[in-house]
């Protein structure tokens, strides 16, 4: 049993041991009509599922597949802005103690 199935199955049980009060002792019932839930449930769910759900969401024509493949072609424009280098900061003076005056 994988995890998400145990997790729904104690939450399902759990949720029918409230809505039939609380009762002690009926823990092992509970557990056993959620199980019978999920087993249904995993039954229906295949045919709940409309046709379409198995196609893609998009469709790629031949056509785009083909040029996916390719390697993009280089752009001959050399009219194209190209980035501005940033000027270097000057660098600041850094005192030393030959420049500084004593007080």
């Amino acid at each position: 049993m994988t995890d998400a199935r145990r997790e729904w199955i104690s939450k399902r049980a759990y949720s029918i041991w409230e809505e039939t009060g609380r009762p002690h002792g009926h823990d092992g019932e509970h557990w056993a009509q959620a199980v019978r839930e999920r087993e249904e449930f995993e039954r229906l769910a295949p045919e709940a599922r409309p046709a379409t759900a198995k196609k893609p969401l998009i469709e790629i024509s031949a056509k785009a597949k083909k040029t996916e493949t390719a390697k993009p072609k280089k752009k001959a424009d050399s009219t194209a802005e190209k980035p501005v280098a940033a000027k270097p900061a000057k660098a600041k003076a850094l005192k030393t103690a030959a420049n500084s005056k004593p007080i």
